[in-house]
């Protein structure tokens, strides 16, 4: 299949401007936004069809209104961001798999030459149509949530999924891949560490390749509750990008400044544009896509107000406390992990 990617002067020329703002304004501690995202999360939907205990909508505990975004939408929010636009993340809040126009907007944004990634629990993988119409859409990467090895201990935390949905899914994904003669969407099996699942861990990378992934990201579990702290979070501290001290627990940050601010933002379904994605509840609008002009969000008054809070006083909004910007420990690397089969790396995000 033939692919295109953007290296053109739109794109080129915003990396340099959103570099240069972003450093300017942290030397400076004011706000200055030369630049426009060169990513972008947008949210198909909010819905899911699971219950996972550390996730809002699992849990039950989102507020915010429920529903899926239309291909129109999609096309009209591309439209507003402008041709500088890199890569689109589809997801946020929910199961993308569920809006069953997903497979349209990623071809919309391929044809674009806009790098495309989506997350999914896999549970929908099985049905051939949505592995085929995946394939055909040019996706570039599809990252898999497989969190156990059994089904005793898949189920733990993703639960009414099954474990058995999951691998033939991937499988399917892969042989329609050949059919298709196609060497993309990219299958990236990722795995939340967590105490009831870390003692397979040495056993993943072997079991990923018998399933069909192409490669492994182990990312380590966010939590928002000590009670979950408990029940959850791995005793192995390298799987952690929490450390107990002082009482609490607390994230092991490296850099407490934050870059997103010049160089991605979040839109939820209903067009809401919101900082990134750990505004869940959409506590901090900066406002809507489909009413304003994203240039005019991007450099108005409620973006530019909650940048100079952030140079200024660092992270003193909830949202910003549990973020994973900076971390030390967002991705376990390989040399970290129990020892594992040697093989070939699959494609990183990094490279695509």
């Amino acid at each position: 299949m033939h692919r295109t990617r953007r290296t053109s002067l739109p794109y080129l020329w915003n990396i340099g401007l959103a570099a240069l703002s972003c450093a300017v304004s942290h030397l400076l501690r004011r706000p200055i936004v030369w630049g426009l995202p060169t990513s972008v999360m947008i949210e198909p939907t909010n819905r899911c069809n699971l219950r996972c205990p550390l996730c809002p909508t699992g849990a039950g505990t989102l507020t915010r209104p429920v529903g899926d975004m239309s291909l129109t939408d999609f096309q009209k929010i591309l439209d507003a961001i402008g041709p500088q636009l890199r890569r689109i993340y589809l997801w946020n809040q929910g199961e993308p798999l569920l809006n069953s126009a997903l497979p349209e907007m990623v071809y919309f944004a391929h044809q674009r030459g806009i790098c495309t990634v989506t997350s999914t629990n896999g549970q929908l993988l099985a049905r051939e149509d949505n592995a085929r119409q995946l394939v055909q859409s040019q996706l570039d990467a599809l990252i898999v949530s497989v969190d156990g090895l059994t089904p005793e201990t898949y189920e733990v935390y993703r639960v009414g999924g099954k474990l058995q949905a999951v691998v033939s899914g991937m499988q399917i994904l892969r042989h329609q891949r050949e059919i298709l003669g196609a060497k993309r969407p990219k299958i990236i099996l990722q795995w939340l560490p967590m105490k009831h699942n870390e003692a397979e861990l040495a056993q993943l990378e072997a079991k990923a390749l018998e399933w069909g992934a192409d490669s492994v990201e182990v990312k380590t579990a966010q939590i928002y509750e000590p009670e979950q702290a408990e029940r959850f979070l791995p005793r192995e501290l390298r799987l952690s990008r929490y450390r107990h001290q002082r009482g609490r627990w607390e994230l092991r940050r490296k850099r407490d400044s934050c870059r997103r601010l010049w160089f991605s933002c979040q839109i939820d379904w209903d067009g809401t544009v919101v900082p990134c994605c750990f505004d869940k509840d959409e506590t901090l609008v900066m406002g809507n896509i489909y009413q304003r002009p994203f240039s005019e969000i991007w450099r108005g008054k409620e973006y530019q107000t909650f940048r100079r809070l952030l140079l200024n006083r660092g992270r003193v909004l909830d949202l910003c406390c549990n973020c994973t910007e900076g971390l030390e420990t967002l991705y376990v690397s390989r040399h970290r992990l129990p020892a594992l089969p040697a093989r070939k790396r699959g494609t990183s995000l990094a490279t695509l």
